[in-house]
């Protein structure tokens, strides 16, 4: 995998993780099997995306006062796990002096077009482990990086198919966006490995 030279941060990308025939088949099958919903927001609004969280058992975590409950893993997300951990470099691990650990949890996102949208936000509750993995299907979206001081460190649209990988220190330096793009009309499928443990 590509390394990212971003001070601070400690970021793996492979453009070309999944063929372009494997990603379309999953797009499509994971587009009509994960279990999507557009939740209500901590303020009542609905989340500017469609939502499905799978996981092992206990895999329970609450993000913007909301509480994830997992739904038992689908073969297709089980495949694609297995994938991402045989890809996921050992020295992400090492350099926080861990084993290497495998991913427990995976948060599905369906952006429909381009007014769907995550805003700028950490991966850092503290049930998350330090290593995610995020695999891209679908249309190509833009993905920006930016640091406490709000400037963007990476910017860049996510190809079908790709797997990009945040390690180290990045949720505690960085934060992360899918801004809107009124002008694309074409769904994206996002998924993110995590590692869920309650201490």
């Amino acid at each position: 995998m590509e390394t990212i030279p971003i001070p601070g941060a400690e970021i793996y990308y492979d453009k070309n993780f999944l063929s372009l025939e494997e990603a379309t088949t999953l797009f499509s099958v994971l587009r009509t099997k994960c279990a999507w919903e557009r939740h209500q927001s901590s303020f009542g609004n609905a989340v500017p995306r469609d939502e499905a969280y799978y996981g092992d058992p206990g895999t329970n975590y609450t993000y913007s006062r909301r509480e994830y409950k997992p739904l038992a893993w689908i073969p297709e997300l089980l495949f694609l796990r297995s994938r991402v951990e045989e890809a996921t470099p050992t020295v992400a691990y090492a350099n926080l002096s861990l084993p290497k650990l495998g991913y427990n949890a995976v948060l599905c996102n369906l952006y429909q077009n381009g007014n769907d949208s995550v805003g700028l936000h950490a991966d850092a509750e503290p049930e998350m482990g330090p290593v995610i993995a995020s695999i891209s299907l679908g249309a190509e979206r833009l993905f920006r990086l930016k640091g406490q001081n709000g400037a963007v460190a990476f910017a860049e649209r996510l190809p079908h198919g790709s797997l990009f990988i945040m390690a180290g220190k990045t949720q505690k330096n960085f934060r992360h966006e899918v801004p809107k793009e009124p002008h694309v009309e074409q769904p994206r499928i996002n998924l993110t490995f995590r590692r869920i443990e309650h201490r």
